[in-house]
């Protein structure tokens, strides 16, 4: 088959920041981390992989005006911004509207057990919606093997969508506008999405395609898709 336009993010490859605190592994430059080949794709310019040991804090400063996505993976985690609170489990999703320099302080409510998240971060220059009007909430065991829609709207620059599948389950991701960019972020397992063999943590990034086909090569397999729209 030919293969569509599109590059792979290796989990191995990724930058990591550790402290007695966390641990950050960076699929796209981020602070200190830097290579020629991580550029951000298109608006997205932040993918980190982050864990906060029991009871501790850790600090995120915006670089960018930007929409930061935050979904927990294992466990929760609390997030203080402009002296509001936001409690998140698995299952949520919280999505900040943040100015260049705004810091978010972020803490793991467990005393006793590491909590790990994802956050995507995409640049913006619209602050149209409010936070409280930026909280998501899916049930991958009332959905299992097809990806389920979390965010879509279309006074946001991109779409989120995450679902869990038992091995050799297929489904087919259609473009809203073929002008947009696909970018998946393997949670757990391994897939095949365009030809392209996929293991846990690895990202991929797509684009001049109308719809991405995915398969589970493992059962407990889990990903979240983001359909980007371009940069005007």
């Amino acid at each position: 088959m030919d293969l569509t336009p599109g590059k792979i993010f290796l989990a191995d490859q990724r930058g990591l920041t550790e402290t007695s605190v966390f641990r950050r592994y960076s699929t796209i430059n981020f602070e200190k981390y830097y290579s020629e080949h991580k550029e951000p794709f298109g608006a997205l310019f932040l993918c980190n992989d982050e864990s906060i040991v029991g009871g501790k804090v850790n600090f995120f400063l915006s670089k960018e005006d930007s929409f930061q996505i935050f979904m927990p993976i294992t466990g929760g985690i609390d997030i203080v911004a402009n002296g509001k609170e936001f409690a998140l489990e698995t299952g949520q999703v919280q999505v900040l509207n943040m100015g260049k320099g705004e810091v978010l302080e972020i803490s793991n409510p467990y005393p006793n057990d590491i909590i790990n998240y994802i956050q995507f971060g995409i640049k913006t220059d619209m602050f149209l919606m409010r936070a409280s009007e930026m909280f998501f909430g899916f049930d991958f065991e009332k959905n299992q093997n097809q990806l389920i829609e979390i965010i879509s709207n279309p006074k946001l620059p991109f779409k989120l969508s995450a679902g869990i599948f038992d091995g050799r389950e297929e489904t087919i991701y259609k473009m809203q506008n073929p002008n947009h960019q696909f970018y998946t972020f393997i949670i757990d397992g391994a897939f095949e999405i365009e030809g392209r063999l996929m293991h846990a943590r690895d990202g991929l990034a797509l684009w001049d395609i109308e719809q991405v086909e995915l398969e589970a090569l493992s059962n407990n397999a889990i990903a979240v898709v983001l359909e980007l729209t371009p940069n005007p």
